[in-house]
């Protein structure tokens, strides 16, 4: 496998972009994780998870589905903070939700995206072989990720060579049971060893995409495309595409986000159906946040 280090100008562009969307200073109220895990330690560096934990948590006999987040960046920047309010929502949805630190291109000096795909696994493997002590259900496990972390999301799942794993990893499955994918990315610095659509197959998860119409690092085409490919093979799956969405567009750090609140009651429905979990969503718009119009403001393709 190829893991040379390739031209970072796009990237650059690309994490430019999603800086801006998602890391200036909005009014959103901090939300705050409840506790940390280390999930797993590389060179004296401890791999974190930050960790949002439902009501209940804790008592005799119960087990709760689990929601992993890494954040995009182009595998250079970002921080898990980008996706607390995420990890806040599916908490008070009875889900234990992480956002994940991973390693970066730059600051740890580590060959990218392979090494942050090899974390990303870890973090799965985690979960599963420590899930009685967690108190996770194993058979509720869900990944998802925004821009690079898309990539990550989505290869924890479709790309299962040995070189993507940490020799010392727990052999359990990194396979998710369901995943999400807001504006995946993997058009620059991924070589076909490392692209998530070139390793489709029949028996994958269900899984949810989003991606904005003037998303000017990802084509609609492109998405379609793994869409029809996930067909092809028998997998379920859905695609929306919101008018007007900017890459990053459904990032909750601002409030006043309508696309955030959109795609989170997609997604709630859809891990409904696809028996992750039960009962009602519990979103709750901010005053003046309205409810997106089908056919106006989204298209979607089931």
């Amino acid at each position: 496998m190829s893991t040379s280090i390739f031209p970072y100008r796009n990237l650059a562009a690309i994490a430019l972009i999603f800086w801006a969307m998602t890391c200036l200073p909005s009014p959103a109220a901090p939300q705050e994780p409840d506790t940390q895990w280390t999930y797993k330690t590389i060179a004296d560096k401890n791999l974190i998870l930050d960790v949002f934990l439902p009501e209940g948590y804790g008592e005799p006999g119960r087990t709760f589905p689990f929601i992993v987040y890494f954040h995009g960046g182009s595998w250079d920047q970002g921080s898990p903070a980008n996706q607390y309010p995420d990890c806040a929502y599916w908490a008070k949805r009875g889900m234990v939700a992480a956002s994940a630190h991973y390693r970066l291109r730059t600051r740890d000096k580590v060959n990218v995206p392979i090494e942050c795909l090899k974390d990303a696994k870890a973090v799965i493997r985690y979960i599963r072989a420590n899930a009685n002590e967690l108190h996770i259900d194993p058979e509720r496990v869900v990944v998802a990720g925004d821009s690079a972390g898309g990539m990550l999301a989505a290869g924890t799942t479709l790309i299962e060579s040995e070189e993507t794993n940490h020799p010392d990893d727990p052999k359990v499955s990194c396979i998710a049971n369901a995943v999400i994918l807001h504006c995946p990315y993997w058009k620059t610095g991924c070589s076909p060893e490392l692209t998530p659509p070139n390793f489709v197959r029949p028996g994958l998860p269900p899984m949810i995409m989003f991606l904005g119409d003037s998303d000017q690092a990802i084509s609609i085409e492109s998405i379609k495309n793994l869409q029809n490919a996930l067909k092809e093979k028998g997998n379920a799956n859905e695609f929306h595409v919101g008018k007007g969405g900017k890459h990053g567009f459904t990032n909750g750090r601002n409030p006043k986000n309508a696309f955030f609140y959109w795609a989170t009651g997609l997604e709630d429905a859809f891990l409904v159906r696809h028996g992750i979990l039960d009962g009602e969503a519990v979103i709750e718009r901010p005053q003046g946040v309205p409810e997106l119009k089908v056919g106006t403001e989204f298209t979607s393709y089931l």
